[in-house]
């Protein structure tokens, strides 16, 4: 339903992405996206592509309010999860999370336009602080953070646990 231009054979060198969210009735294309970020990126994740499989529609459909995709020829090749603090003491923090771009399509600039986006959304909110946590393996997605801004400002050991292997997180923050 959802296929890649790769999988079509017509990836080309060139794309045009853009970035922008999408109504809850496209709900299915963020849940192919992150089932296949889960499968693909194991080690990127907190939650487990086993975990996500038993998700039902509605929490697929629920979490779509934070998620802002970038889009290449209207179809989703990545993602990036914005969430807001809501609370009073905290809502000058913004959390990024669950950022994803899809193998065939990295180097194409969808990433540094989701980083981009999401700043900018920050931004526009009187955000002070944007924060979020990444595995020091990511090597590739540490070094599109810190051209964003984002600083390493702690480490957190043994923070997830993946096939008996553990893996340690560090937190990144950008003031605004």
């Amino acid at each position: 339903m959802f296929k890649r231009e790769s999988e079509t054979g017509n990836l080309s060198p060139t794309c045009v992405i853009e970035i922008k969210r999408l109504g809850s009735d496209k709900w299915e294309e963020y849940r192919t996206l992150r089932l296949e970020a889960l499968k693909e990126s194991s080690i990127a994740f907190g939650s487990s592509y086993m975990e996500a499989l038993l998700l039902n529609d509605e929490h697929w459909k629920a979490g779509m309010k934070d998620v802002l995709f970038a889009l290449t020829d209207g179809l989703a090749v990545g993602m990036l999860m914005l969430a807001f603090n809501q609370r009073t003491k905290t809502r000058h923090l913004a959390e990024i999370f669950s950022f994803y771009v899809n193998k065939e399509y990295r180097g194409r600039g969808a990433g540094k336009k989701l980083m981009d986006a999401a700043l900018a959304e920050a931004r526009a909110r009187v955000i002070v602080k944007v924060r979020l946590s990444v595995n020091p393996e990511q090597k590739i997605d540490m070094r599109l953070y810190r051209r964003h801004g984002l600083k390493i400002v702690a480490r957190l050991k043994k923070e997830l646990l993946i096939n008996g292997r553990f893996h340690d997180e560090v937190i990144m923050e950008k003031f605004l």
